[in-house]
Parts: structure tokens; sequence; C-alpha cells
């Protein structure tokens, strides 16, 4: 069992990653060789590194998951792989050059991609697409079964995807260039082929504005905990949480067995299953 004074960095290192399989011994050997250097440059990357909170995560239904990363405490989640992480960077990347590819064939600049917007003067972030034609702003989503399957549902895309579109909406309404409507294109990463693409588009309208100022005043409240964090006028257990198996398996401070050892981390969803 690990104890309570033990520090998240020494946690992570007793950590056993399971081996993985290969035609013979070198070949298992080289098969974790190869994992530890995705592993290793994906923790360096620039959106794992970044120290301020993006629009991404400002929608986050968990008080105690935002404010813990404002506080820039260390992660100790180690059950979430950074491998659907890395397909999607890598897809963006080829989304990117495709839409630039498509303002070459027209001749013109149709399409924004990968824009530095900033919604909020603390957090500022990069809008994946933004389309002259429509009005629109449009985030790619490269999600699995489950992922796809939720965006299609009748409630739609989570909160923080929502929220993640309207800030980029706003960022982009800052540049005084107009928005229609936001478009979430969810791309099937497993599937075989793109026919399974699916969009869910939201109209502007002043709802928008309302639940911004919402998030705001709700982010503020989570850097007055971030503070007390830091200071250590509080612990990251009392800041309030609103677990989810979805939401917590890939946030940075789950570790489901703090709720037994009182470690570092947070239980999250688990901490009602011991």
């Amino acid at each position: 069992m690990v104890t309570a004074s033990i520090s998240p960095a020494e946690f992570m290192k007793r950590i056993a990653t399971p081996p993985l399989g290969g035609s013979d011994a070198w070949a298992s050997r080289y098969a974790d060789e190869l994992r530890r250097i995705f592993h290793e440059h994906a923790a360096r990357a620039p959106r794992t590194v970044q120290v301020h909170l993006g629009p991404s995560e400002l929608g986050a239904v968990c008080d105690r998951q935002v404010a813990g990363k404002m506080a820039q405490l260390p992660r100790t989640n180690h059950v979430a792989d950074p491998w659907p992480s890395i397909v999607g960077t890598a897809c963006h990347a080829w989304a990117a050059e495709a839409f630039e590819g498509a303002n070459e064939r027209l001749g013109r600049k149709r399409f924004l991609t990968e824009y530095r917007v900033t919604p909020h003067p603390l957090h500022p972030g990069t809008g994946d697409l933004y389309d002259h034609d429509e009005e629109a702003v449009v985030d790619h989503k490269f999600l699995g079964p489950t992922g796809m399957a939720k965006i299609r549902s009748e409630t739609g895309p989570p909160r923080h995807y929502v929220v993640q579109l309207l800030l980029y909406k706003r960022g982009f309404e800052l540049l005084d260039l107009p928005v229609k409507r936001v478009a979430l294109a969810a791309y099937p990463r497993t599937a075989g082929s793109l026919d399974g693409l699916y969009v869910w588009t939201r109209e502007a309208s002043a709802a928008d504005d309302e639940l911004l100022e919402e998030v705001f005043a709700q982010t503020e409240i989570r850097r007055q905990w971030a503070v007390a964090l830091i200071t250590g006028a509080a612990e990251l257990v009392d800041v309030p949480s609103s677990p989810s198996s979805d939401e917590c398996y890939f946030c940075p401070l789950y570790r489901p067995q703090s709720a037994r050892d009182a470690g570092p981390g947070c239980p999250g969803h688990a901490a009602g299953q011991q």
C-alpha cells in the first residue's frame, strides 16, 4: 500500500506497465522501447506542458479538476494512455493541411486553420477552423465509438465541448469575424472510412454570451481555489468535485487508490466504489 507521504513523482515511478507482445523476446522488448519513446514525447507535447488553461478545459464540470490544473498540481493519473491524444494531434495537423490545400485550390483564403484567438485575457487558445463562406467556427474531434455515440445522442456534445466552441466563437468575433454558427465535426477515429463523419451544430444566439458569462464567473471561483491550493490554505480534497467515470478517466489528477491510502491525487468516481 502506498503511504500518504509518498510524492506523486515517486508513486509514478513505481507503476509497472505491462509488457507488450512480439514474435520473440527481442520484439517484445523493442515494442516496450517504442511505447516508451511515444509516451515520453507525448508528455512533452506543448498542450501537455502548457501552464495556462485553454478553451478546451474551462467548460469542465468539475471544480477540483480545473482548480488543480490552475494550481499546476503534479499529474498522478497513470490510468489514461496518451495514444488517443497522439492520434488526435496527428489528425488535427493533417486536417489543417487539408483545409490549407482547399484554400490553394480555390485561389483564396476561405478557411483559417489553427488560428490563435483570445476569448479571455487569461485563456487564449487555437481555433481549429473558421469558414469565411459559412461564417462558422468548426472544431475537429477525432473520437472512438463511445465518443461518437455521445455526439449523435439527443443530448448532444458534453458541456465542455459546447463551451469550447463558444469560446472560440467569441475569440473570432473579437477579431471582427462574424459567426453565425458553431459546429463540432466528429470524425470516427477507429473506423475504416469517413462515412461515419457526423457534424453537430448550434446557431448563434444571446444564450451563447449568457453561458460564457456563467463560465467566466465559475472560472474566477476556481481561480480562488487554485490560490488556496498553492498557498496551502486548502487541500485538493477540499475543492468540490463532480466525479464521473468518463471525465475522471482523463483528468491528470485522477488516482483511484487515493480513496484508500489518502495519498496524492483525486479518487474521482472511484471514491464511491471503495
